[in-house]
């Protein structure tokens, strides 16, 4: 466990293992890396971030995970795995769970609801991009988050 506070000064706990919050995760992040390039959501006031959202009723996290994909960006996502369970210590608390994902395939003519879509961002002008990042983006526990995914990407393809 990893524990921090956040930008808005909220204690925040990251779990490197599945269901150990102590919560059901009714959140959801996914944070897709394509060809060392993230897939981010262009939000209109808070800048670039990974898509995500909140579980609709009846809908698993998976389920939200990848409706909030699709809904934000235009992207199918797939191949979703566990990195983190994110629990955040508002009132009431709640907990997000992390996906990492592959994206299948991207939807050209998806309506723009919420967002202005998709945009790409590299991995090597992560630093460098801060400034658009959204806040809930530039975090030490985000950071923590893409090195974790990276480093099982790099795994995962060797």
């Amino acid at each position: 466990m990893f524990t921090y506070k956040d930008r808005a000064g909220q204690r925040v706990d990251l779990f490197w293992e599945k269901d150990r919050a102590g919560m059901k995760p009714t959140h959801v992040i996914v944070a897709a890396l394509d060809g060392g390039r993230w897939l981010m959501t262009v939000h209109p006031g808070r800048g670039l971030e990974w898509p995500g959202g909140k579980a609709e009723p009846g809908e698993t996290i998976e389920q939200a995970a990848v409706r909030e994909v699709y809904e934000e960006t235009g992207i199918t996502a797939g191949n979703f795995t566990f990195v983190a369970d994110y629990v955040v210590h508002a009132d009431p608390p709640f907990c997000k769970r992390v996906f990492a994902a592959d994206i299948l395939s991207a939807d050209e003519n998806f309506p723009l609801r919420e967002t202005e879509g998709a945009a790409y961002l590299a991995e090597s002008d992560w630093e460098k991009s801060a400034a658009n990042l959204s806040r809930h983006m530039s975090d030490e526990g985000m950071d923590r988050i893409r090195k974790k995914v990276l480093a099982d990407e790099r795994r995962r393809n060797n």
